[in-house]
This record gives structure tokens, sequence and C-alpha cells, in this order.
């Protein structure tokens, strides 16, 4: 694996750890994680709740588009290496064809016919 191929997938590791962790902010329900910050009906908070979950918003949509152009990235990546690695493979089958064929062909034994049961 590539220097820049090992990049990408620990930059994608992380950019899809931190969407989870935006799509559970984001949540409303009783079990998301949006009670881990200062509730917004707290007088000192510093965001309004429309205001940050504007920002979350944002954030994730920059973070998914990360995410999928980092996806295409690695697909090419790696359709070039696999086309390299093809050409190789199919380079050693092309090279063993000519030497079986600069060989004496084999003589293949039948089996014997059995006569037929009277």
């Amino acid at each position: 694996m590539d220097n820049i191929q090992l990049t990408l997938l620990v930059i994608q590791v992380i950019v899809a750890l931190i969407l989870i962790l935006l799509v559970l902010l984001q949540k409303t329900g009783g079990d998301s994680l949006g009670g881990i910050g200062a509730s917004s009906s707290s007088a000192g908070s510093i965001m309004s709740s429309k205001a940050k979950a504007n920002t979350l918003t944002k954030t994730t949509s920059i973070l998914i588009a990360i995410f999928m152009i980092n996806c295409l990235v690695m697909t090419a990546i790696s359709k070039k290496n696999n086309n390299n690695i093809s050409s190789k493979i199919d380079n050693a089958i092309n090279n063993q064809k000519l030497k079986n064929n600069n060989q004496e062909p084999q003589k293949i034994n039948k089996a014997p016919i059995i006569p037929p049961i009277e």
C-alpha cells in the first residue's frame, strides 16, 4: 500500500468517526448525544439552538463532501494499482504459454477401450 493510500485511508476513518459524532449530536431524540454540551435553555449559552444546529448541519455537509471525494480518489488509486497487477499477471500467463508452446507436446494416454461384455 502506497503512502498516499495509507494517508487517505486514515483521513477516511477520521472523517467517518467525526461524521458519526456529528449525526448523533444533531439528533433531537432522548438517545442522542445532544445533551453533552450546555443546555440551550441556560442563560449563559454561547450559541442559540438554531445557530448550533445550522453550524452542525454545515459541518456535516462539508464532511460528507470530503468523505465522498476521498472515496472516489481512493477508488481511482486502487483501480490504477489493480490494473498494474493484472497486467503483470497477464504477462506471466503469456510467458507461460510461450514456454509451453516451445516444448514438445506431451503424449496423452487415453484410457483403454473396454470390450463389450457378451
